[in-house]
């Protein structure tokens, strides 16, 4: 009895089969969906909130000025290195004549000493006081007058002396008449003493005989000094 009995076996439908093939299951569907959300969200936010895509022309133009920054940087680069140079070189040129200033101040000193021991041989001035008129020359040369006046200090008398020289001359004319003729004044910057020498113009046919030498405060036009000298040929 038992062995007369075949055991069964499930065989499918042709049409069953058929129709199952040709659906995809459900839970493929939903994913595929899901990455084609996903990519259309993700180029919305790019293009809508990230950085724009640049074009051919503005990549091109981006990379122009990218050269031209480089460009500029590497010109300025060399105008440093210019600049540091000329530093280095006035550098270099200013300890040379501090140098030279200083050989030239040790040198000097000793004619320092020479003037400051001449100043003191110089005759003062007979009128006395700390600056006077020590000499003076006055010479007539063509119509016009040469002088040298050297003036000197007292030693001790502090800051330098401003003032000014003022000087008339007194002479004729051809026609006998006298006159006397205001030089322009010659500023004086005076220490321990001042060589002041030049050439005035005189009036045409005016012959100088007698100069009257005086020395002005600049500012008060106190009198400080007084000579009177005859005038040479």
């Amino acid at each position: 009895m038992f062995g007369s009995q075949k055991r069964q076996v499930f065989k499918p439908s042709v049409y069953e089969t058929s129709k199952r093939r040709g659906r995809l299951p459900r839970w493929l569907v939903l994913l595929l969906l899901g990455v084609v959300l996903g990519a259309g969200g993700l180029l919305f936010l790019q293009t809508s909130y990230g950085p724009q895509r640049l074009t051919v022309l503005e990549s091109q133009q981006l990379t122009n000025e990218v050269n031209s920054g480089n460009i500029e940087r590497q010109r300025l680069q060399v105008q440093l290195e210019e600049s540091q140079r000329t530093v280095e070189t006035l550098k270099t040129e200013n300890e040379k004549l501090a140098v030279t200033a200083a050989q030239a101040e040790k040198s000097v000193a000793p004619l320092k000493e020479e003037l400051a021991l001449f100043a003191d041989a110089m005759p003062e001035d007979p009128r006395g006081g700390p600056l006077g008129v020590s000499a003076a020359t006055f010479r007539r040369d063509a119509g016009q007058l040469r002088y040298h006046v050297l003036l000197l200090r007292n030693a001790g008398q502090g800051a330098p002396f401003k003032g000014q020289l003022a000087m008339a001359i007194e002479g004729r004319y051809p026609n006998g008449r006298n006159a006397t003729v205001e030089l322009d004044p010659v500023a004086v910057n005076l220490d321990r003493y001042e060589h002041l020498a030049g050439v005035a113009p005189l009036p045409e046919g005016f012959s100088a005989r007698r100069a009257t030498v005086r020395v002005l405060d600049a500012q008060t036009q106190r009198q400080h000094a007084m000579r009177i000298l005859i005038v040479r040929d």
